[in-house]
């Protein structure tokens, strides 16, 4: 039987059955290769939503400050305002400003952006030295309490200036998990009344500076309380001072001089046991001076700063404080912030429009200094 001869050669065979190996290779890893894509897109969209829920939860944890202006009506350095809020971002902050029931922030009665339409609309008359600063106060609390995102709340008047621009400040007070409150025992102190001791034990007495930072927790401490607070009302009472009186004042000289707004937070903390929860210092500078001599504390006045005391000497001043002498507790606060050294005050108080004026020019509160 003869052997039957297939046409070709047998090299050109196996060249073909490689080819057909090849293609078959490629296809193989074509396929591997289109998977592995697959798996890595797939990957990455998981990283990419991660990455957007964290960012999405980031952004719904409170966050923000909250600006608590307490004025009379205007705001008169609402220029230099304006610029310290220009270099922030809409969602690090709030604005709420107490003033005359009826007076409106608009385009017409503000320079400030930040402040259109940020008035309180439940305003109430207020008087110096009287409980009603304190209700003033827990109007703005309320307000600013109802969006969750806020996270520290900062009272200032309407003749503070910030000392440094926004970043620097945002990063101060976020950084602590503290309040800022001016608290200290005064053992001395006439302005507590025995009538309150109902409610308030002279060992919780506390007085300090008004201006705070509080965070969430204490901030709905104080819109929560509704016993200490009426105490305040009925029986702290600032006395009438000489220079005041008329021929229809009714003087009493048996009445303690009793300043609500210099006790009313310390206190209500101290009674809360939550006084460790704060740095017991206020972030706001004042000077004050016995301006009429032999007056005694009466005589006793935050000095106001004028164009002419306007320096860059005075502002560098401030801001090098970074101790406090509690002379009735013989106790130095050293300024700091969750145990790092820091400058003691973040804003100063209180500063006419032409001294405003001439800081804007000099540009020595926006120098981003550690």
């Amino acid at each position: 039987m003869k052997r039957r001869v297939y046409g070709g050669s047998p090299t050109r065979g196996r060249w073909r059955y490689a080819g057909v190996l090849f293609v078959g290779i490629g296809l193989v890893i074509f396929v591997l290769l289109k998977l592995q894509a697959l798996v890595v897109d797939n990957s990455m969209d998981g990283v990419l939503k991660n990455r957007h829920d964290l960012a999405h939860q980031n952004s719904a944890k409170p966050n923000k400050l909250a600006f608590l202006f307490l004025a009379r009506e205007s705001m008169p350095l609402d220029f230099l305002w304006q610029h310290f809020f220009e270099g922030s971002q809409e969602h690090e902050y709030s604005i709420y400003i107490h003033t005359k029931p009826g007076y409106v922030y608009t385009k017409e009665t503000t320079k400030c952006d930040a402040f259109l339409d940020r008035q309180l609309k439940n305003s109430i008359p207020v008087g110096w030295g009287e409980a009603s600063m304190l209700e003033a106060e827990r109007l703005l609390l309320l307000a600013a309490l109802q969006d969750p995102l806020n996270a520290r709340f900062l009272l200032l008047s309407d003749s503070c200036i910030p000392l440094y621009n926004f970043v620097f400040v945002y990063d101060y007070v976020m950084s602590s998990h503290k309040s800022f409150v001016d608290s200290f025992f005064d053992h001395n102190d006439t302005q507590y009344n025995s009538k309150m001791s109902s409610v308030i034990p002279k060992s919780a007495w506390r007085k300090g500076s008004q201006w705070f930072v509080l965070i969430r927790k204490h901030a709905e401490a104080v819109t929560a309380d509704s016993s200490v607070f009426p105490v305040f009302q009925d029986h702290c009472k600032k006395v009438i001072l000489p220079e005041v009186w008329t021929d229809d004042t009714v003087v009493n000289k048996t009445q303690d001089n009793c300043i609500p707004d210099e006790h009313y937070i310390q206190t209500l903390l101290a009674m809360q046991e939550m006084e460790t929860e704060i740095e017991r210092r206020t972030l706001t500078y004042s000077r004050w001076e016995n301006t009429e001599s032999g007056k005694g504390r009466q005589g006793w006045h935050p000095v106001t700063f004028r164009f002419a005391d306007l320096t860059l000497d005075l502002i560098s001043d401030i801001k090098s404080i970074n101790n406090i002498h509690y002379v009735t507790e013989s106790r130095i606060e050293w300024c700091s912030s969750e145990g790092q050294p820091r400058a003691c005050f973040l804003f100063a108080r209180k500063f006419t429009r032409g001294a405003a004026f001439r800081f804007l020019d000099l540009e020595a509160g926006y120098e981003n200094v550690e």
